[in-house]
């Protein structure tokens, strides 16, 4: 906790810039959300959500290295997760009208909230399973083994209609009515990637990044190199 807020302290004495700028944002999402109309607050949620996709791939990419492509399957697994679970009972005999939704699902709701901490989870345990293999490989072998993946779970949400619709897709998904919950989510991606980033692991990143046979006789361990 201590090497954290020491982690902490330092960026902000350094990038007060970026500081400022963070609370320019916060004051104009606050605004935002009071007088932007539907369309232009869609786009906002919109920018945010690609914000914390972009993050994710400069972590995986950029400051480790690695070329990962399977974001958008992790993606695709969260958002189908609170879809799902979100819209409301009485609305889903008119969405999954070509195949009745599957009985052990069709009668829960959770709230928006549950609904996106389970989707983490689903996402957490897949990407988890996913990258025992896949970390094992490296350079366009990782990036054609993560993007085969990321397939593989396209083709299985449009082929379990009972769950996911299928190729028809699943609308009715109560909106999202505050920016806060998007750029909220958001600040708190950043503000943990910094922290990473300036931790002993984010180091450790960078190193496997510039050269991995050097981070690994510095003793960092790579996945790909243990049997």
């Amino acid at each position: 906790m201590k090497n954290t807020q020491n982690s902490l302290g330092t960026y902000l004495k350094i990038h007060w810039k970026t500081v400022v700028f963070l609370i320019v944002v916060l004051i104009g999402i606050g605004i935002a959300d009071q007088m932007v109309n539907s369309f232009v607050r869609r786009l906002l949620n919109l920018s945010a959500i690609y914000t914390i996709v972009a993050l994710s791939m400069n972590l995986i990419n950029g400051f480790t290295g690695q070329f990962s492509l399977g974001q958008a399957g992790f993606m695709a697994i969260g958002a189908y997760t609170v879809a799902i679970f979100t819209v409301p009972v009485g609305l889903r005999s008119t969405i999954f009208y070509m195949a009745p939704m599957a009985p052990f699902l069709a009668n829960i709701q959770l709230p928006f909230v549950v609904a996106l901490l389970l989707g983490g989870v689903l996402t957490t345990i897949v990407a988890f399973l996913i990258g025992a293999p896949c970390l094992r490989l490296r350079g366009d072998y990782l990036a054609i083994a993560t993007l085969g993946f990321s397939e593989i779970i396209r083709i299985v949400f449009t082929n379990t209609q009972t769950i996911t619709n299928g190729a028809l897709g699943i609308k009715s998904i109560p909106t999202i009515t505050s920016l806060w919950w998007t750029f909220g989510t958001a600040i708190i991606i950043i503000i943990a990637c910094l922290l990473l980033i300036s931790s002993s692991y984010g180091r450790a990143f960078k190193s496997i990044r510039e050269d991995e046979i050097a981070a690994e006789a510095m003793g960092v361990g790579l996945l790909q190199n243990e049997r």
